[in-house]
């Protein structure tokens, strides 16, 4: 059984940007970024996504800390504290020892590296913290900018799973991305 995580103290950062815990106080940033159709379009946050479900969400966050079972971080930028995205990770079900890594950039951060060094620092810390076999990042084959976030990381590319998921309402193939402690090495 996992056990609770605790949030690295201090941030995860790089000095351009910073992984911290989130806040109520960042839901009006949030529902005002997820509202670009680009974010529900590759994932499973629901378009025209409320300020009230955002709240709802941010209240649930500290459960996936305390169980073991899951790690969301906000994205913001180190010098002036905007946010720019968000980061997390997921434990299997299945399998304790796998975690599937889910991210979004806000419209005005991307093509800025911002995805790819919040993945960086998220995968060497869920490695260690979450005592993690493998990572996983699962992206919609159209999701080109995705893909190359997964590769810039080191992730593999194995195939495309047919029809793997629900996302909303019809069933997606998905291409299966995975990075294990040894990759980091390379």
């Amino acid at each position: 059984m996992p056990r609770a995580l605790l949030p690295p103290s201090p941030h995860l950062t790089d000095g351009r940007i910073t992984l911290r815990a989130w806040s109520m106080d960042d839901a009006a940033a949030v529902t005002a970024a997820v509202q670009d159709p680009e974010i529900p379009r590759f994932m499973g946050i629901p378009p025209n996504h409320t300020i009230e479900g955002v709240r709802r969400w941010l209240g649930g966050v500290p459960d996936g800390f305390e169980s073991g079972t899951s790690a969301s971080f906000a994205i913001v930028s180190s010098a002036s504290g905007a946010l720019l995205g968000s980061v997390g990770i997921e434990r299997s079900s299945d399998d304790p020892q796998i975690g599937e890594i889910g991210y979004w950039v806000a419209a005005e951060a991307r093509r800025c590296g911002v995805a790819g060094a919040a993945v960086g620092l998220l995968v060497r810390w869920a490695f260690i913290t979450m005592q993690l076999a493998r990572i996983e990042i699962t992206t919609h084959p159209d999701n080109v900018a995705s893909l190359a976030v997964a590769r810039k990381c080191g992730f593999v590319a194995e195939g495309v799973l047919r029809s793997y998921r629900e996302h909303h309402g019809e069933r997606v193939d998905l291409v299966m991305c995975s990075l294990l402690p040894a990759d980091l090495d390379r």
